[in-house]
């Protein structure tokens, strides 16, 4: 099958094997995948990824083998061709989105990050096998394009759940890339009072409009401390970082409020420098994320196809599989914001 191939830090299409269902699993042709903003950063510090990923516990991103190869892609949309054994409930022919993980048949309870590891091809690819317990059933009035965002859907949920914002808060969110975006979805959806956005790219800042955000500011611009406490009351007493590059933590810091919590959803892939006494003197609490529950990938799903969220306005191309290597290296110059790769 043809799939893009993350080696070192090339990407090129090729030819790969395709891969076989095992019990429980099953295999499926891609329709859609998203390219998430941790692909970006980990085709960019690949080796700085696998050696974090190596100096801890059990497997995941340390599966990750650049000489071998890696094709990436986990935001992803399939329709099912074969069930494996005891995964005959799913037909051929069923969409399909879900965890981006497989279980291996092996070792239960070992899931292995799709997408990040060099056993199991993502969904930058034709096929893609699928563990069946993990598998979601996309409603038939959902475009694939759609449902290729329930997965950074549910990243954004579950960041928003684990700040427990209150009705009476107001929240500030850097960056206006898709989990940005999503979590400015959830904020509003929840009834928080003002949601302000930060963002260096224009095209996203009139995304952050478009989609509710009470001030957009260029963080380039003026003083965003001043603005935000003039238009909301006070600095921000949560505060999301959804950039995560070097730097963007520190100024969340910066903008937080006096016994404010910082929310770090953006996945830096390199060493960072903080001050600490920034956060001892204003006695801030940082809450590092990773992920959601698989209970949060259904409720994503749920209010996608309910039209509770409506992430439509953040998917600003499609591309085909000879132009994902192009989109990844054009997304380093944000001018769109989600990029669907559609087959088709």
């Amino acid at each position: 099958m043809r799939a893009m191939v993350l080696r070192g830090t090339r990407l090129a299409i090729e030819e790969v094997e395709r891969p076989r269902p095992g019990p429980m699993q099953v295999l499926a042709r891609v329709r859609a995948c998203g390219i998430c903003g941790s692909d970006l950063h980990a085709a960019r510090y690949a080796q700085d990824l696998v050696r974090a990923a190596r100096a801890g516990d059990g497997p995941g991103w340390n599966e990750m083998d650049l000489d071998q190869g890696v094709v990436m892609g986990h935001e992803f949309v399939a329709e099912v061709v074969e069930p494996g054994p005891g995964a005959e409930g799913w037909a051929p022919g069923t969409r399909v989105t879900g965890v981006p993980a497989v279980l291996d048949p092996a070792s239960p309870g070992v899931m292995h990050p799709l997408g990040y590891s060099s056993r199991y091809p993502g969904a930058y690819g034709e096929y893609v096998v699928l563990s069946a317990p993990l598998l979601l059933r996309v409603p038939d009035h959902v475009p694939d394009r759609l449902a290729a965002t329930t997965e950074p859907c549910a990243v954004a949920l579950h960041a928003v759940r684990e700040a427990k914002p209150a009705p009476e808060e107001h929240a500030l969110v850097l960056g206006a890339g898709p989990i940005g975006l999503l979590t400015l979805l959830w904020l509003k959806h929840q009834g928080i009072r003002h949601v302000t956005v930060t963002e260096p790219a224009a095209p996203r800042r009139a995304l952050a409009e478009r989609l509710g955000a009470d001030l957009v500011l260029d963080p380039a611009a003026g003083d965003v401390a001043a603005r935000v406490a003039a238009a909301a009351g006070g600095p921000p007493p949560l505060v999301f970082e959804c950039v995560g590059v070097p730097g963007a933590l520190q100024q969340a810091m910066d903008l937080a409020a006096g016994r404010g919590r910082v929310m770090v959803v953006g996945a830096c892939m390199t060493e960072d420098r903080i001050t600490p006494m920034t956060g001892i003197r204003k006695h801030l609490t940082l809450r590092f994320l990773l992920g959601y529950s698989p209970e949060e990938v259904a409720e994503a799903l749920a209010a996608i196809a309910g039209g509770a969220i409506d992430p439509a306005p953040l998917v600003t191309r499609t591309v085909g599989l000879d132009g994902l290597p192009e989109a990844f290296h054009a997304l380093g110059n944000p001018q769109d914001c989600k990029v669907v790769l559609e087959l088709t």
